[in-house]
Parts: structure tokens; C-alpha cells; sequence
């Protein structure tokens, strides 16, 4: 069965400032981090967005800038625009347990709704006026209606469709079309929800789209594009194409689709209607010269003659169907203009930020940025006395320290397996391995003591003589919180109702982090306190949803957190109250924060500024490629 969850925050314990949130877009030709998964092009041909592995949909307009906005922490395979041109569904999807539809309104960039599927989403389309988002799963039950407004399920058919990879309604509402992978092209009558006819038709066919107004399908398969009528489920065409990607709609009365060669250049072709159920032979209107940097088109759209492309880079293009003889180039659009920030933290006099290259010093108020050293690809790193450790997160790079006094950096341990974090503590860096063991390394000696192995290890930190553990609860001992007592390494499990705790932080007397915990009903993520003196957890912001990759940050009396994923929150542990901070165009990764400056660093490497005092960001900061702010 298909369960449908809808995403909610609720607050236990804590007031959310009443305040309004401005979101903001990012105006820009820079690219997809990754591959671009989808194109929707807009029905009057003046816009299309993109969706891609980074999380993004980007509107690009005719000036050929795009309206970026960060919608996932996951990644976005498939986008669907409303008629409207302003309502578009994403499907985001970590891969695996995580299937979620969301709809949203790109002119205010607010999410209108959201709602989670527990079978993979085969396809995405609104219905031909918009009255709903049609969703084809993986499941036998098939196609799920939503309705448009406000996502709730309706009950428009009384027969299952099955999978489906492709669904689309008549104009008027009353008919659905569908094309189910097991070779059917169905039709149903939405008025009283029963299957109408069923037409056995070419199977396992990918990347449909209907053209000649649906009178047509068109699919691939095995580097074959095929043509079939809606109306008989014959194949009336199929050419050899390799690589091949539909950039058809559906008021083309002609086939287009654009595909490589062995040598990787290009092909723009077309099918053309001879109007009597037969297509010519494939007309090359176009050749292209193969991409830079090995990259490849995965995806594509048309509206009237205009035509977007988009590739495995996170590239984008425009070309036309006019025809042309030369061998041409396709240029992007898009471009490359912004180092990634891939670290942030607080530093005496302001902040320090990482990016692949360098390790900086700068801050909101002066704007100047100081190259400290370089960095030879380190990901990571954590402030301590006298200079900044180096390392690398997911691999067994050797740890490095940079030393502030004598401008140096130096070796100080190789990982024995892939590193999972890096935090010191006075003389003392503390480092986890593989979800399995924990180690410290004395900065004194440089020898290095191993202080807890287990399984399903998240997070640790260190407060006084005791050394905390964050880890599963499935594991011995059966707990998601312990405590190890340095000298004795006495292990103490604490009590605290999670199956899972990570991200922890610490003041002088609490300790603070995530904790998940689920069951056949419901899924949570609470932002937690604990209390050694009183062995007292206090739960202070309740998600009824899973987060597994929120963090926490705590700062002269406040914590800081992104559950939910969408904004930062910073919770007041005096007066027990949160204040929600407005979002830039990218989601938040890491707070930190210096006297009344708070850097936020985001999910594509910029960082938004804020001042304690406000909720709204005074400003978005990109590094540009010479080492200066570009500011939004």
C-alpha cells in the first residue's frame, strides 16, 4: 500500500517568532552542482526550469539568467509545471527511503504542501487545467491524485492504473491517459474513475512524452526511439539513436529527439508527421561538437521553436530547430563563476572559511578576505589553540594542523579507515572512524589512544573528564547517548528516548544534539538537552518527520539548528523560545557565530549573514574565483 505522510514542524516547548520570513532567490547564470534530472518549459514558451541532483530549481528566462532556489537537501528527478506557469511539483528523492512530492508556488517561494510516498515516483505531470498533481508510483496501486490546491488525496478513479511512467488527461479533465511499462496505454473515464480501454503497446519504454496533440507516444528504448499511436498502440516508427533524449511536446505535430555518437558529438533530428500515420526517415537539423569536460545531455524540453538542454555537468543550453549545415558548438548559459565554501567557523576577529584551495579569514563588517594558507583539498576543519586542524571527511587523508604563529602546516596522524569527524578539545583531538571507533590523538605527545569501538557511532564531544557518545540504540549497550569516563573508561548509558542521537554540542553545564526516533505510526527528530549534574533530558524542538543531517551549534546561551532542513533556527534556553531565521536561496549546513555576526554556510558553498537582532539576512556572499565577495 502507498502511505502518504504530510510534512509538518511542530514546536514542543518553544514559542516561533510570529515574524514574517522572506524567502530569496539567487538572480544568476551559475550551474547545477551535478546533473541536471529534469526540464519543464512553461506553455507560452517564456520560461523553463531545471531540477537537479544539487537540490535546485532554477527558472531561466530569455536574458538567460536564472531565478535559483533550493528546494531539497535531496535530489530533485523530476519537475512538473502547472498551467499557470508558476505552480511547479518537484519529486525529491535520497535514493531509498525517501520519496516526496512537493508543490510549490515559485513566485512567493512558498511550498504549498508536501507528501511522502513509500514506493519510488515513476512519473509527474497536473492535470490538463490544473485541478491536480497526478503521481505515478511504483506501486500496484499506481497513479495517486492530489488535488492541486492544497494536496489532499482525491478519489477521481475506481480502477488502479498499476506503475505507470506516464499520465496526462484530455483538456476538458474527463479522460486520463496512461503508459505502464508492462507494454499498455490505457484511458480512464475520470467522471466515474473506470478504465475505458486498454491497448497492448511496445514495452519498457523510458522518458515518455506525447506529441501531434497525444495523438501520438513516443518513447526509448535500448538506444532506439520509437513512435507509437495513442489511438491503436502500434509502432509506426522506430530509428536507431544513440543515447537518445526527447525533446518533443506535446503540440509538435513532429518528433524531436537529440543524440550522440561514438565520437560524442551531437545530433538534433526530427520524425517528421507525414499526416497518414507514417514518418519520414530521421532529418538531421542540426550537429553539434561533442561537450567540454566529457559531459553529456540528459535532458531536454521545447516550447515552440526554442529548445533547452541540459547535461550531466549541470550545464544548460538553448539551440532552435532551425537547420543548419556547419558543425556547431554548443555554448552554455550557464557558468562557473563561484569557489564552493566548503567549512566555516568563528575566529577571534571574525570568521575562517574553507574553500578546495585556501584557507580564508574574513567578516561581514570589514569585507576584506585574508588568504591564511593554502589547502590541498581538505574539506574539513576544526579551530583549536594556535592554528586550525585539516581534514578531509569520508577518506583516510592524513590530518593536518596549520600552525597561525609559524604560518606552517604539519602532518600529525593518518586515519586508519574513512574519517567521520574531527573536533579538539583543548590539548585533545578527538576523532571517529567508520561508524566504529573513537580515537584521541594528544597534542602534547602526539600519541594517539583509542576510547571507544562499537557500531553505529553518529557523534562524540568531550566535557570535562567525560566523553560522550552519540550512536545508535540497536547496538550494545542499548542506548543512543553514553557516557565514558576518560580516566576509568567506565561506559554509563544514559537515558534518553531515541533509537538514534547524532550532532552533538556543549556548553559548560548541558549537552545538546538530534534525536530520532520511529515506530509503525510516526517518525520524529527532536532537538534535545541534556543535563548531566541533574541526568536530565529535556526535549526542546519536535520535527513529525525524519531528519538524519540536521545539525546543532550552541553560542552564549542559545542552540542553533536546521531541523526540518529548511531554515535556521536558534533556540533560547533562558526564555525557552525559538526564533525562525528567513532563508537564502540555498539551504543551511552549519551556523556559527561571533558576537552579533552569525555566519550560515549553505548547501551550495555561499554564506548568509545575519545579525542577531534580525531574522531577515542582511546579505548572500559567494567567493568569487579571485579570492573577493560577490554579494546578492
Amino acid at each position: 500500500m502507498n502511505i502518504l505522510l504530510k510534512n509538518t514542524v511542530f514546536f514542543a516547548a518553544a514559542f516561533v517568532s510570529a515574524l514574517p520570513l522572506v524567502s530569496q532567490t539567487r538572480v544568476s547564470n551559475q550551474k547545477h552542482e551535478g546533473e541536471v534530472r529534469a526540464i519543464s518549459a512553461s506553455r507560452d514558451g517564456s520560461a523553463f526550469f531545471t531540477a537537479g541532483d544539487d537540490g535546485f530549481l532554477i527558472k531561466w528566462t530569455g536574458d538567460d539568467q536564472g531565478k535559483h532556489y533550493q528546494i531539497s537537501d535531496m535530489s530533485v528527478k523530476l519537475c512538473a509545471l502547472a498551467p499557470d506557469g508558476k505552480t511547479i511539483a518537484a519529486y525529491e528523492t535520497d535514493g531509498g527511503l525517501v520519496n516526496r512530492v512537493s508543490v510549490w508556488d515559485f513566485d512567493t517561494l512558498k511550498r504549498k504542501y508536501a507528501r511522502r510516498f513509500s514506493d519510488a515516483v515513476t512519473s509527474l505531470s497536473f492535470s490538463a487545467k490544473g485541478t491536480y498533481v497526478i503521481v505515478g508510483t511504483a506501486s500496484v496501486e499506481g497513479a495517486i491524485f492530489l488535488r492541486a490546491s492544497d494536496g489532499s488525496v482525491a478519489d477521481v478513479l475506481k480502477d488502479s492504473t498499476g506503475i505507470v511512467s506516464y499520465a496526462a488527461t484530455s483538456a476538458s479533465e474527463k479522460t486520463l491517459c496512461t503508459y505502464s511499462p508492462v507494454g499498455f496505454i490505457s484511458y480512464y473515464n475520470m467522471l466515474d474513475g473506470k478504465l475505458k480501454r486498454r491497448l497492448s503497446c511496445e514495452a519498457n519504454l523510458s522518458d515518455i512524452a506525447s506529441f501531434d496533440n497525444d495523438m501520438f507516444l513516443a518513447g526509448t528504448k535500448n538506444d532506439t526511439v520509437y513512435a507509437v499511436s495513442a489511438l491503436s498502440g502500434k509502432t509506426t516508427a522506430s530509428v536507431s539513436a544513440r543515447d537518445p533524449v526527447l525533446i518533443t511536446g506535446a503540440d509538435d505535430k513532429d518528433l524531436y529527439y537529440i543524440a550522440s555518437s561514438a565520437s560524442r558529438t551531437y545530433a538534433l533530428s526530427m520524425l517528421e508527421n507525414r499526416g497518414d500515420k507514417t514518418f519520414s526517415s530521421p532529418r538531421i537539423l542540426k550537429n553539434f561538437k561533442s561537450l567540454p569536460n566529457g559531459e553529456a545531455i540528459r535532458a531536454g524540453a521545447k516550447a515552440g521553436d526554442e529548445i533547452a538542454l541540459a547535461s550531466s555537468g549541470g550545464n544548460v543550453f538553448r539551440t532552435t530547430t532551425s537547420s543548419d549545415t556547419a558543425l556547431l558548438s554548443l555554448s552554455p548559459i550557464t557558468d562557473d563563476a563561484y569557489e564552493t565554501i566548503s567549512d566555516a567557523a568563528s575566529a577571534k576577529d571574525g570568521f575562517y572559511f574553507l574553500t578546495r584551495d585556501a584557507f580564508y579569514a574574513s567578516s561581514y563588517d570589514t569585507g576584506t578576505v585574508d588568504k591564511r594558507t593554502s589547502n590541498d583539498a581538505h574539506t574539513n576543519m576544526s579551530v583549536c589553540e594556535g592554528g586550525v586542524i585539516l581534514w578531509s571527511r569520508g577518506t583516510r587523508r592524513p590530518v593536518e594542523y596549520f600552525d597561525f604563529t609559524e604560518n606552517k602546516t604539519f602532518r600529525l596522524f593518518t586515519p586508519e579507515s574513512a574519517v567521520q569527524s574531527v573536533r579538539a578539545f583543548g590539548n585533545v583531538i578527538l576523532e571517529m572512524e567508520s561508524n566504529a571507533v573513537i580515537r584521541a590523538y594528544y597534542r602534547d605527545t602526539g600519541e594517539i589512544e583509542e576510547l571507544y569501538a562499537g557500531t553505529g557511532l553518529q557523534d562524540a564531544l568531550i566535557s570535562g573528564d567525560t566523553l560522550y557518545v552519540a550512536k545508535s540504540s540497536a547496538t550494545n549497550p542499548p542506548s543512543a547517548l553514553l557516557s565514558v569516563d576518560m580516566r576509568t573508561k567506565e561506559i554509563v548509558p544514559l537515558k534518553i528516548a531515541a533509537d538514534v542521537v547524532y550532532a552533538l554540542s556543549t556548553s559548560d553545564e548541558e549537552l545538546y544534539g538530534i534525536a530520532l526516533q520511529s515506530d509503525d505510526e510516526q517518525k520524529t527528530t527532536n532537538l534535545f538537552s541534556y543535563t548531566p549534574a541533574l541526568s536530565k533530558t529535556t526535549m526542546l524542538l519536535k520535527l513529525n518527520d525524519e531528519d538524519t543531517g540536521a545539525f546543532t551549534y550552541f553560542y552564549n546561551g542559545h542552540v542553533f539548528t536546521d531541523i526540518g532542513s529548511e531554515k535556521l533556527y536558534s533556540y533560547d534556553l533562558s526564555r525557552k523560545k525559538s526564533v525562525a531565521y528567513g532563508r537564502s536561496a540555498s539551504l543551511p549546513v552549519k551556523a556559527v557565530q561571533n558576537g552579533e555576526r552569525i555566519a550560515v554556510l549553505n548547501r551550495d558553498g555561499s554564506i548568509s549573514w545575519y545579525d542577531t537582532g534580525k531574522t531577515d539576512v542582511l546579505a548572500d556572499w559567494y567567493l568569487s574565483k579571485d579570492g573577493t565577495w560577490y554579494e546578492f
